[in-house]
């Protein structure tokens, strides 16, 4: 299947893109395909409908809404971007409006989805709650729940829910899904903000679709947040694997995204506002 995927909200902008387009804390791409077109994730809420509009990229005609997780800075978005769509089909977990919090020294945030389901229902949102693999269209699968196995990818402490049974915990962030499609040149992998951890991702994306094949990552890693360990081991199984193109943004941060560029060289690159990929 050959698609073309836009980077509509990110962290920063591609500097010879339209001017004008604008940068948030967040994520969001949009995927042309010839099943119809998606929108995945929606970013913080800020940038969402002036990007795309400058992008030239008409959000009123998606065929759905993929979720890969809910937190403000990739569901911030959702609320515009139904008035402009009215009804339509939102993919995500079951897990997907848990209360959420970050806690750095005594700051308690709330980062969970900014809106409460009944009023993006009554916007138009019909949820497809799933924790397994689903084939949204042909060769485009959203992975499900993803199975957590490599002792070095251990989340992010920082990231906390409530728990009646044991008080406040480290946020397992089940609900953290990616995207796999198939390709003429293999398979490409849509990263929200990799929660699962990026290795877990890659080996479940493989499992799930039988594709040896991983031509390109795009998304967050989250290798911001992550231990020098986890670091260098997700290197390491991105060139077992010898993913082609590893398009970085978001939650990566500055340490990983140099960490990745020097690695991999020609094969990465910024996934800023304003790229455009066609795979």
């Amino acid at each position: 299947m050959k698609v073309t995927i836009t980077v509509l909200c990110e962290n920063t902008v591609e500097s010879v893109r339209p001017h004008g387009l604008l940068g948030e804390h967040g994520f969001s791409c949009h995927i042309a395909t010839p099943h119809g077109n998606f929108l995945f994730d929606t970013g913080n809420g800020l940038t969402l409908l002036h990007n795309a509009d400058k992008l030239g990229i008409e959000l009123a005609n998606l065929s759905g809404i993929i979720c890969s997780h809910g937190h403000y800075d990739h569901t911030g978005g959702l609320k515009q971007l139904l008035e402009k769509t009215g009804p339509i089909t939102l993919y995500t977990h079951p897990d997907f409006f848990t209360p959420r919090f970050s806690i750095l020294g005594n700051n308690k945030r709330d980062i969970g989805v900014p809106y409460p389901q009944e009023e993006l229902e009554a916007l138009g949102a019909k949820f497809d709650f799933s924790r397994e693999p689903k084939e949204i269209i042909p060769g485009m699968i959203l992975s499900g729940e993803i199975p957590r196995i490599t002792a070095v990818e251990k989340g992010d402490p920082q990231l906390i829910i409530n728990c009646p049974e044991h008080g406040q915990i480290q946020d397992p962030i089940y609900d953290d899904q990616s995207l796999y499609i198939r390709t003429q040149d293999g398979l490409t992998i849509l990263l929200g903000c990799a929660h699962s951890g990026l290795i877990n991702i890659l080996d479940n994306a493989t499992k799930v679709t039988k594709e040896k094949k991983i031509y390109m990552v795009l998304g967050g890693t989250h290798l911001k947040f992550c231990s020098e360990e986890q670091l260098l081991a997700t290197v390491q199984r991105l060139a077992e694997l010898n993913v082609k193109r590893i398009g970085a943004s978001h939650c990566t941060g500055l340490r990983g995204a140099h960490i990745l560029a020097e690695s991999f060289g020609e094969r990465f690159f910024a996934a800023s506002v304003g790229v455009t990929i066609n795979v």
